[in-house]
């Protein structure tokens, strides 16, 4: 029998070796064919085009929000201003209104 230190096969411990180095080797190539891409024009003008796009997409979430938003204060003040007119047909009376900043019209002495 051969010692198996002797014979032509690699020890365990280095096949490991060599394989995270050629695993790490990879991982840096990437990383550097990665920051590569980067630096080029192309790549700056798609990250130009996403962050555009991202910028549109949220303006029109938070446009469509306030509108939507708009929209039910304006139903509400409706519904206020129905709710007067029925008052005001079914007493008489003219109620007083809150979206005014002026005061009382009458002048005390």
């Amino acid at each position: 029998m051969l010692c198996p230190e002797h014979s032509g096969f690699m020890k365990t411990e280095t096949i490991d070796t060599l394989a995270t180095a050629g695993s790490r080797t990879t991982g840096g190539g990437a990383v550097v064919g990665f920051l590569g891409w980067l630096a080029s024009s192309q790549a700056i003008g798609l990250f130009g085009i996403g962050i555009a796009l991202l910028g549109a997409l949220v303006s029109w979430y938070y446009k469509r929000e306030a509108n939507r938003r708009q929209t039910d204060e304006h139903a509400l003040r409706q519904q206020e201003r129905q709710i007067r007119i029925d008052i005001m047909r079914a007493s008489g009376v003219i109620p007083p209104t809150s979206d005014t900043d002026l005061g009382r019209l009458e002048f005390d002495e």
